[in-house]
């Protein structure tokens, strides 16, 4: 037998100063095996941050658009070389915003003990190592024949991965014309992100040429659910501890409703998937985010 995979896709390891990356990539079924497209047209790229979990999801997304809307786009999924689980410890530093006093609240292990080896706040970095050496290799080295740096780009990234999108957001809102942030905690260490890098955002003076669009997703609380007929107590048990956050809900639409104003945000949408777990809810966002910036980034 031979190892599965899909046509027109490949995939490399990113050696940087941050340690080695994954980077997965994937391109228009019409184009040719060797990146190159049939003839001069747009093209879009999206790029997904956690991408052991989410590149394969966000390429069948795009490719039925690619049937149904005729829309090219390159997927640039980046994630760790790590083969015995989806989710890398490196994601916590690399995915979560730099505070202004350099400290973080440490989560605690199973016996209540700070799990001090964990680090945090390196997102500013690692938004670095994606726009000067990733998206340069992709972009140049990949598809040197393929107009991607002038191409519409989008961020996805969820949980962790959302708060990085809206710092990427808030301090690089020229980088992506659409930010696609799934159940982002934005509680996380005590709401840092919404009492620094939001505030200097709302406050910037200068307003920037082509402001992004942000997309915020979200699936149901904890609190909204509720037994079901001839479910036992342990699997409710079971399904809340995967629930959003109560907290969801109303960070989002806060956020939201702080954001609605700024002439630096083109767009704003969020969507609530009913019925969907803080898990699941990522591949919904996927579906939902990208169907949004390739088939309608033009409303508004």
């Amino acid at each position: 037998m031979e190892h599965a995979h899909l046509p027109n896709t490949c995939q490399y390891t990113a050696k940087t100063d941050r340690g080695d990356y994954i980077v997965q990539i994937a391109w228009p079924l019409i184009w040719s095996e060797d990146r190159v497209p049939h003839k001069e047209e747009p093209v879009n790229t999206l790029y997904v941050v956690d991408g052991n979990a989410y590149f394969f999801t966000a390429v069948d997304v795009t490719r039925r658009t690619e049937f149904t809307h005729g829309a090219r786009t390159v997927v640039v999924g980046i994630g760790y070389p790590n083969k015995t689980c989806v989710y890398d410890h490196r994601r916590g530093p690399d995915l979560t915003p730099p505070t202004a006093d350099g400290k973080y609240d440490i989560p605690l292990d199973a016996f209540g003990q700070p799990q001090d080896h964990l680090s945090f706040g390196e997102a500013s970095k690692f938004l670095n190592t994606i726009e000067n050496t990733i998206m340069p290799h992709v972009q140049d080295t990949l598809f040197p024949k393929a107009a991607l740096s002038t191409g519409r780009k989008a961020l996805f990234g969820h949980s962790y991965g959302g708060i990085f999108a809206l710092n990427t957001l808030y301090t690089k809102p020229e980088l992506f014309n659409t930010i696609i942030a799934a159940s982002p905690v934005t509680w996380w260490n005590y709401s840092s992100i919404v009492k620094e890098q939001e505030v200097a955002f709302r406050e910037r003076k200068d307003t920037i040429k082509s402001p992004p669009a942000l997309l915020m997703t979200y699936g149901s609380a904890e609190s909204e659910l509720e037994l079901g007929p001839g479910e036992s107590e342990k699997s409710l048990a079971k399904r809340k501890a995967c629930a959003e956050d109560d907290q969801m809900k109303e960070s989002v639409e806060g956020m939201v409703a702080r954001l609605q104003s700024s002439p630096n945000i083109r767009n704003i949408w969020t969507w609530k998937f009913e019925g969907e777990d803080h898990g699941s809810s990522a591949v919904t966002a996927v579906q939902q985010g990208v169907i949004k910036f390739l088939t309608e980034e033009h409303i508004g």
